[in-house]
């Protein structure tokens, strides 16, 4: 189990505890939008602005599940930045033909391009563990983890 990615999500096979509710796609694409846990929805998921955590400290879903392992969430970010800066774009060209403003249009772009990224940023890296937490809930060895409460029951 040491070389799958995620063994530290399946609980332990000795255990009789009730597992975790599971997660629909919708809840945890909007908690990954939020900034939450997609799997829990715990909010303290980054230790600054850009370094999220590795993994929840409610949960313990890892955030990122290998090296490069965001590569999707720097893609989702260029997404959102280059649509952004399309529309504005587009309303300021079609507002202003035949006379476009060019300076304060590359200015603008450049604030769309430079700011909507790093504004995004913390949003896109939870999309994307919520997509790669909805990958790993579907494939079929999948198990959720056991509850802390129930854990804590059982130890009681």
């Amino acid at each position: 189990m040491g070389s799958n990615p995620y063994s530290s999500l399946e609980p332990d096979p000795g255990s009789r505890s009730v597992p975790a509710l599971k997660v629909s796609a919708s809840t945890a694409l909007v908690r990954g939008f939020r900034k939450r846990c997609p799997r829990c929805g715990e909010r303290d998921t980054f230790v600054s602005w850009f370094q999220p955590r590795q993994a929840c400290r409610r949960c313990e879903l890892r955030f990122a599940k290998e090296e490069g392992g965001f590569l999707g969430a720097m893609t989702l970010n260029y997404l959102v930045a280059i649509g952004l800066w399309v529309v504005v774009l587009v309303v300021v060209v079609v507002m202003s033909v035949p006379d476009v403003p060019v300076v304060p249009l590359m200015l603008l772009s450049a604030v769309v391009l430079i700011g909507v990224p790093l504004l995004f940023y913390p949003r896109s890296k939870m999309i994307w563990a919520a997509v790669e937490f909805l990958v790993l809930q579907g494939e079929p060895e999948y198990r959720p983890p056991v509850s802390r409460d129930a854990r804590q029951r059982e130890l009681e």
